[in-house]
């Protein structure tokens, strides 16, 4: 950390003199920092990774469509944990009628002003990284038949040469030079040849192709250069941008600095059409219907998903959203045995250990890792030629595959860059939408908007100037202390505070539910082999969740990996909680084999078997104090192996009362072989 530094590069150079020697130069940044020169030298210099996204929004809550636009933006040095958080998305702009072009030609002109006139503005400088507006990072480009032979379809599946903003610009330009000249056949060679066609320099070739023909048919006899430079000087007389605006701002190159979006490109793109291909070709409804029972059988715990709603998903199979495929994404692998072709299960198991590698919040060694993803990514892509080859040639978010290790390289995890926080912030807009004017409605939700960002503002402790004393201010200590104790504030403005858990805690259940019981009646008691004794006649009650170091919330069922007496790391499952003076664990121990599950490549756990125990010594269950459980990790039975059936019926919850509904669920044919969740 910086903080930690006793001295910056210009203090080592002037203690040690002259330039300084670098054991590894190739690791190394350029010292001093050229940006350095921006500031005065007792003045400090910040860099601001600044995140425009833009996007169409309804302004009413009901069916009717009332389109908007909307501009949003976010600080990208902000750590993982708050980049989700509403509080730190910022409002840019909104309109009915304006495009999204239109707003960031503005966006992009008000950001170049400040470098013309730098008010306030002389300390900082900002890097750019635009989401969800594609332009293509590399030269691919040809006909359907080129791209189907082997060298083009070779390339489909790797990065190809990398554009530069100025090349694509070249490129744009030139296309509305041929279409000056009227020549709409070298303008499509032109865009299938080099993949680049914007869609506002698209309406300007429109424009361009039907004055062309009509000076050509006023005049048949007048030349092409004569008409293509009129056409020249009427294009440049036109208001506004003749192609894509980011390509002109100062510091941005959009085709390098637009990352892969995993919402759109991962879970609406890849496993969505994993989801079509086997829903359209493979199932029948016989084997939805056994689909719906295995996914309700799942075993969610040690996974950030929400209740699987299985029955749902199956009937509005074609409706899904995010966090359906999020879902199928690391479930669907256990589940689709005996009704998958082998490529099938090849493709399902590989896009599921893609999500693993992508859906990662820090990475620890990047070299070893991008190796590792981009076998991932190959594999896919490789199982998807398998089943559908064709498919790589007909979507783009396939190809977009291949750019995700250099993305990761230039931005690190990519859901620092997912977009669900923006369109969760559409919520916020919407309300502003409905409580407007209806006169003005963009002006009126800027004001709203702008209203709530000097809220945040004061309330974070930021200054402005006032004007009467001619200095900087901020709120005092007791304003500032509201966003951190007043939970109102803190929801309507969408902060959400660090959440203190008590690690090795343990929360009993309710003793209406279940009585206290004696040392005597619990699996702990025997089991327990420590030295110090407990007494045969303490009371003890059962408890309903226990808090791991890592903050996770475990129960009895939950596989976690716990800490032994010896510091140990082993694999366990929990079978009993107990808390009285002390609070203790009681756990199912598990064998972890050397042998990959001959399916999924993954662990396997498993019962000791009957030598290990009398031979080895090996005991079946382990009690350790609560304080010994680390973090949670998600397990599922092995199915495949035991040919698990529907056998199970129970009563169907709503509303959290037991109905007269049956419903089936899968009943596992024993209890000693599970396989390690690795997604």
């Amino acid at each position: 950390m910086a903080d930690d530094l006793d001295s910056d590069y210009t203090d080592v150079v002037a203690e040690f003199g002259g330039k300084l020697t670098w054991v590894d130069p190739g690791t190394v940044s350029e010292m001093p920092n050229p940006m350095r020169q921006l500031v005065d030298d007792d003045e400090d210099l910040y860099v601001v990774m600044v995140s425009p996204w833009a996007d169409n929004v309804s302004g009413n809550k009901s069916k009717q469509y009332n389109k908007h636009m909307n501009m949003y933006t976010g600080n990208g040095c902000l750590p993982g944990r708050l980049l989700q958080q509403e509080y730190n998305i910022h409002y840019i702009s909104t309109s009915p009628h304006e495009s999204s072009a239109e707003q960031f030609a503005t966006f992009r002109d008000h950001v170049n002003s400040t470098g013309k006139n730098p008010i306030n503005n002389r300390r900082s400088r900002a890097t750019w990284g635009v989401m969800q507006v594609f332009l293509a990072a590399s030269a691919s480009g040809g006909t359907k038949v080129e791209k189907e032979t082997d060298t083009k379809y070779h390339e489909c599946h790797l990065v190809g040469v990398a554009r530069t903003a100025q090349e694509i610009r070249e490129t744009l330009q030139e296309q509305l030079r041929l279409a000056m000249l009227g020549n709409a056949e070298a303008v499509k060679e032109n865009q299938r040849s080099t993949g680049t066609k914007d869609k506002i320099t698209q309406y300007w070739i429109e424009m361009l192709f039907g004055k062309a023909k009509a000076l050509k048919a006023a005049s048949p006899r007048r030349d092409k250069d004569s008409i293509a430079s009129e056409l020249g000087t009427w294009l440049e007389t036109q208001p506004g941008d003749k192609m894509n605006p980011l390509l002109d701002i100062t510091g941005l190159d959009p085709s390098q600095d637009t990352p892969v979006e995993l919402l759109h490109t991962i879970l609406l793109g890849v496993v969505k059409y994993i989801w079509h291909i086997l829903n359209t070709t493979q199932w029948s409804d016989d084997d939805r219907c056994l689909l719906a029972i295995r996914l309700q059988s799942t075993d969610i715990s040690g996974l950030t998903i929400p209740p699987i709603r299985a029955n749902y998903m199956i009937q509005y199979r074609n409706n899904l959203i995010g966090k359906h495929f999020k879902t199928l994404m690391q479930m669907l692998t256990f589940h689709i045995h005996h009704m998958s072709a082998p490529e099938q299960f090849a493709l399902v198991k590989a896009a599921g250990e893609l999500g693993a590698r992508l859906w990662v919040p820090e990475i620890d060694d990047m070299e070893d890792y991008l190796v590792q993803l981009k076998i991932a990514i190959a594999n896919v892509l490789d199982a998807f030629d398998a089943v559908n080859p064709l498919r790589i040639l007909e979507k783009i978010k396939l190809h977009l595959l291949a750019h995700i290790p250099d993305d990761i390289r230039r931005f690190g995890p990519l859901i620092r860059s997912a977009t669900e926080i923006y369109e969760a912030y559409n919520g916020v807009f919407r309300l502003c939408s409905i409580f407007s004017n209806r006169l003005a409605p963009s002006r009126d939700i800027s004001r709203k908007f702008a209203s709530m960002s000097r809220v945040k503002h004061s309330l974070s402790g930021g200054y402005w100037w006032d004007s009467s004393s001619k200095q900087w201010i901020q709120a005092g200590n007791a304003v500032q202390e509201v966003l951190h104790t007043d939970s109102i504030f803190q929801r309507h403005l969408g902060w959400v505070s660090p959440r203190l858990s008590d690690a090795g805690s343990i929360k009993p259940m309710p003793l209406s539910k279940k009585a206290a019981m004696e040392w005597g009646q619990t699996k702990a008691s025997a089991h327990w082999n420590s030295e110090t004794a407990l007494a045969a006649d303490s009371w003890w009650r059962l408890g309903r969740v226990l808090t791991a170091q890592s903050g996770d919330e475990v129960s009895v069922k939950s596989w976690v990996i716990a800490q032994d007496s010896d510091g140990n790391l082993v694999v366990r499952r929990i079978a009993e909680l107990l808390v009285a003076e002390k609070s203790l664990v009681t756990l199912e121990r598990f064998i972890c084999s050397k042998e990959l599950h001959p399916d999924f490549n993954w662990p396997i756990l498993r019962c000791p078997a009957g030598l290990e125990i009398t031979e080895e010594h090996i005991t079946s269950f382990l009690v350790l104090p609560a304080s010994s459980i680390q973090f949670i990790f998600s397990v599922q039975h092995d199915c495949r192996r035991g040919d698990c059936q529907p056998t199970v019926v129970r009563k169907e919850i709503q509303e959290r009362e037991e109905t007269d509904r049956d419903i089936s669920l899968i009943k596992h044919d024993d209890d000693d072989h599970f396989v390690i969740n690795t997604r």
